[in-house]
């Protein structure tokens, strides 16, 4: 089978998935990237995806759709109503020019505007979809508020960017000092950085704690404030992948307090090193395991309150809480994922029913539709292939 997949971006899920599907004889071809100017690029999509049929491809696999954005669509507000119009045209062409659309639903809707009406975008793309990836039911529950319910839809749970070896893990508290927190992954205002500095700011004097900020932060007045907060440990920049397992090795606890998320690589990248979580109570991180997580309401009190737990915690409890994140986290592999996804592909290339898709992938319950248009999978405990180091978004 031949891929055409959209967008590139350095987020290490696309290269970890498609080297395995490589690897079972597949062949992924990236469009919309071919010339420096992102707008002839989008113009060139339909003439891409064409050339892309006549050389034997069926499908093609959309994950974001950041790339539709034309340049300087925050200044003129007319540019968004362009892109989305184009946007409903390109998912046109696909389907008159015989191809198939796969859309792994990373984010129910963009963090960043993309289009004049991103929910009507996002109810155009499920609709021309044949098939819709998921992370998590709760991205299945929240699509269809939207009024964007898949025809098709098989839940695939974000495997972990796992450490590679080179980095010894270390198990939180096994060395002297103040107990060291880490935020992690892009610094964006949707994931709530900003709260964590108020959270660690109403620390009690006498509870020992240091926290790291790590991550490219593309928001120059989100910088600028974040850079004036003192007593804190700033690293506003992307991190190489050589250094990322060390970055984590040198963390007690990774805190993600988002305001809102569909799946977090971040979490899983965490949960791979071994690290104890601090989330917020979102349906989007609700099947992270139980045992290796710290839950709050959302509020400021509420990420201070958790903090301050893991930070007075015994060390033998965060010890536990690592073992299960590793446990958990050796539940999934990359080849489990690139194996169900060909499998939902084929199908729908082929133009077969959902009669019995039940590859190795999530553990939620095994469901299918009256009518066999949706499935989910389900991953068996057994599964321990160690995935390769990622970066997280």
């Amino acid at each position: 089978m031949k891929i055409l997949a959209l967008p590139r971006d350095p987020n290490p899920y696309q290269r970890l998935l498609y080297e395995e599907i490589e690897q079972m004889g597949c062949e992924v071809r990236y469009i919309g990237d071919r010339t420096p100017s992102r707008t002839l690029n989008l113009l060139l999509l339909p003439v891409q995806v064409m050339a892309g049929r006549i050389a034997g491809a069926r499908i093609v696999h959309l994950h974001w759709v950041f790339c539709f954005a034309l340049p300087k669509s925050d200044r003129f507000p007319v540019l968004r109503r362009l892109a989305q119009g184009w946007f409903r045209i390109w998912l046109a062409s696909v389907r008159l020019l015989g191809m198939r659309l796969a859309w792994t639903a990373h984010n129910v809707l963009p963090h960043s505007q993309v289009f004049a009406d991103d929910v009507a975008a996002r109810r155009s793309l499920v609709e021309h979809a044949d098939v819709v990836f998921i992370h998590s039911v709760s991205a299945l529950t929240e699509l269809s508020a939207l009024g964007a319910e898949p025809r098709r839809s098989v839940a695939i749970r974000h495997p972990p960017l796992g450490p590679d070896g080179e980095v010894p893990l270390r198990v939180p508290t096994s060395k002297e000092g103040p107990r060291e927190f880490l935020f992690f992954g892009n610094v964006a205002e949707y994931k709530g950085v900003e709260e964590l500095l108020e959270a660690y700011s109403g620390l009690p004097p006498q509870i020992r704690a240091r926290l790291t900020i790590a991550g490219q932060c593309a928001d120059p007045k989100l910088r600028m404030r974040l850079t004036a907060t003192r007593n804190l440990r700033l690293r506003l920049e992307r991190i190489p992948e050589d250094e990322v397992a060390a970055l984590l090795a040198g963390a007690d606890v990774v805190v993600l307090p988002f305001r809102r998320v569909t799946t977090s690589g971040s979490a899983m990248l965490a949960l791979a090193h071994g690290k104890p979580l601090i989330v917020p109570e979102l349906p989007g991180l609700s099947e992270l395991p139980t045992e290796a997580v710290t839950r709050y309401d959302g509020s400021v009190g509420g990420l201070t309150a958790a903090i301050v737990e893991l930070a007075s915690a015994d060390p033998s409890r965060l010890a536990a809480m690592s073992a299960a994140a590793l446990d958990w986290s050796g539940q999934a592999s990359w080849k489990d994922v690139a194996s169900a996804t060909l499998a939902a592909m084929e199908t729908v290339v082929n133009g077969r029913r959902y009669t019995d898709l039940r590859s190795p992938l999530h553990r939620v319950p095994v469901r299918l539709a009256p009518t066999d248009k949706s499935v989910r999978t389900s991953l068996p405990a057994g599964s321990r292939d160690r995935p390769s180091r990622g970066r997280p978004v």
